[in-house]
């Protein structure tokens, strides 16, 4: 595909970025990153499977052309270096079609998990394109983290080593990650903190309207993946723990995907949990915002566990910007995002966790609102997409680069 000026017919920069675990526009960070770059001038092209009811082939949203490969998400350890392998070659081979034919600068963005696209970076870099690496996870971590994949983490570790060097640039959302960067690599990576925002549905707080709700009810709320590493059976234990000591008036929604969902749900079954808890399943960019219009308050029970020291976590952004409160416990980045401002444990144990959801659970209405205030004031000083879009159009644009 050609990079071309509909008004003068000249080559123009072009951009391609790749990303393997999420289809865009379902990627806020990724989709935001392009839309930038469109409105810089360059031309666009995301590359990205076919999931989450995506369909294979190619269309363009907004002026960005979005390439969709065929894919699947893989289940246990074979199935995900299947699934690393099948989503590297089909991606690369639609990257290198994309980046083909004049242009007067190029740039290739790949985005992880998992770290298996240096190879394309190094093609990439050899035909004079600049290359970006946006690490938005620290894959050797959270591979880790779970007990199936920990044989796994000296490769994993080995092909983060390949790409970051593969890199002209690197992008994190995580202070955290770039001290880690620093010291494994000696690499300065750029701050590019999350974009991924979804604006109000519009409607009046809680529309979630059924037979469960009831009047003057607190809504704790959990979105996000439900993995071995994200802490949510620790976040039905808390609730029982709340139900033990005589607290009432509040219940919890559970809303996000992932492979520690059947367990999840059977727990809170075994816990006779089921007027206290919902579990809503993966949810779409409109439901997700009917979602963060029905909660009082987001809750973070991700537990005590290297990943999840280095993440920006999503859910925590999504709350701040909207002025929500966020209980969570005390992990390094995310407490480093929310300045202090927050509900947050006095340490990582399951009591303490408890003990910080009894708090915000018996403060008054005036308190929760002055600390969601506090929250979106942060956010909007520090995290806010505009904060960051400067500095990635710098480290990343090809179009700043076509006069240099």
């Amino acid at each position: 595909m050609i990079a071309r000026n509909p008004l003068n017919d000249q080559a123009v920069a072009r951009a391609v970025i790749v990303v393997l675990n999420l289809p865009v526009p379902d990627d806020h960070r990724v989709w935001a990153q392009a839309e930038a770059l469109r409105d810089d001038g360059a031309a666009v092209t995301v590359v990205c499977p076919a999931i989450r009811g995506k369909t294979p082939g190619s269309e363009t949203i907004d002026g960005i052309d979005v390439v969709y490969f065929r894919s699947f998400e893989g289940a246990g350890r074979l199935g995900t270096i299947v699934e690393g392998a099948w989503t590297t070659f089909v991606s690369s081979r639609a990257a290198k079609r994309a980046l083909r034919g004049p242009a007067s600068a190029r740039m290739l963005q790949v985005c992880n998990p998992p770290d298996m696209l240096f190879g394309l970076l190094r093609w990439a870099r050899r035909r004079g394109c600049r290359t970006v690496y946006d690490q938005h996870d620290v894959v050797p971590a959270l591979a880790g983290s779970r007990p199936a994949f920990r044989r796994l983490e000296r490769f994993f570790l080995a092909c983060e080593r390949r790409t970051v060097a593969a890199a002209d640039v690197v992008l994190t959302p995580s202070q955290e990650q770039v001290e880690r960067l620093r010291l494994l690599y000696n690499r300065q990576a750029v701050v590019v903190r999350t974009a991924s925002i979804v604006e109000s549905a519009g409607g009046t707080r809680h529309p979630q309207n059924d037979e469960t709700a009831k009047p003057h009810e607190l809504v704790l709320g959990y979105l996000g993946v439900i993995g071995e590493q994200d802490g949510v059976g620790d976040l039905l234990d808390a609730v029982v723990a709340l139900r033990a000591r005589g607290l009432t008036g509040f219940r919890v929604e559970i809303a996000g995907d992932g492979p520690a969902l059947p367990a999840v749900r059977e727990q809170a079954a075994r816990q006779g949990l089921g007027e206290l808890v919902r579990l809503h399943g993966w949810l779409g960019p409109r439901q997700i915002a009917a979602f963060l219009d029905g909660i009082d308050a987001m809750v973070v029970p991700d537990p005590d566990i290297e990943f999840n020291h280095y993440c920006a976590m999503n859910k925590v952004t999504h709350a701040m910007a909207r002025g929500i409160p966020v209980v969570l416990r005390p992990l390094r980045e995310n407490s480093r995002l929310v300045a202090g401002a927050a509900v947050i444990a006095e340490d990582m144990s399951p009591s303490a966790f408890a003990d910080a959801l009894e708090t915000l659970l018996t403060v008054p209405s005036e308190t929760r609102e002055a600390i969601g205030r506090k929250l979106h004031e942060i956010f909007e000083a520090e995290l806010a997409w505009h904060s960051s879009a400067p500095r990635y159009l710098e480290a990343a644009s090809p179009a700043r680069r076509v006069h240099q």
